[in-house]
């Protein structure tokens, strides 16, 4: 099976977030696809399957679970099909679908790069957390409550992937997930992961709910922190909104994101340049 090796959110190869960009010619079992993601060691893997009528079917694994969406993959995978199946097209439309879900993409063929749009659909606003829950979650970040920004709420929002987002006015670089059983703190206010942001520069961190792993770059993130900003106030419909990650762990990435409004309601937009960095073969 042929695969790529791309970098995402980054207009040059060892930035960004890396990917690993698989073309499956076959069926395999969930736990087969998990070793395969285990082996490559990137924080996710996306299997590309063969086109169907509503598009490229994928499944996204991370080394330790299967997901039901994620940004970075989605991105770096339509850039993928761009090159190897529609090479001749400067611009192309595609569609993949994950977990039921169909998911609209655009990659354009840039110099060295290939920039793509996903459109991640309308964002579920599903908890704003209660102030007397805020020193629980300041201390298993690793932080005091008055790190957290007075002015900015804690919330759990969702474009695919509920995240609880959480605004730092101090030490973001502090940060770090302390506790044995943070997966289970989240699961009280019914999100998945955790996403911290400062609210002046829109840098922005998160792990693995183990806290051993940072991500370096979040588009499953960046959509309902969009969402946040212009639900209370702080961005405009519209407005292109650049957020960064990566800065901690040396792979600095930019994620552009926008709100608007369609018939069917408000829609985030996701825009982000994949690298290319390698290509091979694979025998399982």
């Amino acid at each position: 099976m042929n695969y790529a090796h791309v970098d995402v959110f980054s207009a040059q190869p060892l930035s960004g977030n890396g990917l690993t960009v698989v073309f499956i010619n076959k069926e395999f079992d969930c736990q087969t696809l998990l070793y395969i993601t285990q082996e490559f060691k990137q924080f996710e893997t996306i299997f590309i399957f063969p086109q169907s009528k509503g598009g490229y079917p994928v499944r996204i694994f991370t080394v330790e679970e299967e997901l039901n969406f994620a940004g970075h993959p989605i991105l770096g995978a339509s850039a993928v099909i761009h090159r190897y199946l529609y090479p001749e097209q400067e611009a192309v439309e595609i569609y993949l679908t994950v977990s039921g879900r169909k998911i609209y993409t655009k990659s354009e063929r840039m110099q060295n790069t290939y920039n793509v749009i996903m459109d991640q659909g309308e964002p579920q606003f599903l908890l704003t957390v209660a102030r007397e829950n805020y020193q629980d979650i300041a201390a298993a970040l690793n932080i005091n409550i008055g790190d957290l920004h007075e002015e900015y709420p804690v919330e759990v929002v969702s474009t695919g992937l509920p995240y609880m987002l959480v605004p730092l006015k101090t030490n973001l670089g502090k940060n770090k997930i302390i506790i044995p059983n943070f997966e289970g703190l989240l699961n009280k206010f019914g999100a998945k992961f955790v996403y911290l942001f400062d609210p002046q520069l829109l840098e922005c961190r998160t792990w693995d709910n183990a806290g051993n792993v940072e991500d370096v770059a979040t588009g499953s993130a960046a959509g309902p922190l969009c969402a946040y900003l212009i639900k209370n106030g702080f961005k405009k419909l519209d407005e292109v909104i650049n957020i960064y990650q990566g800065k901690y762990i040396g792979r600095p990435s930019l994620i552009q994101v926008w709100a608007t409004e369609m018939e069917s309601g408000k829609r985030i937009f996701i825009r982000g340049e994949v690298s290319f960095f390698g290509e091979g073969e694979l025998f399982v």
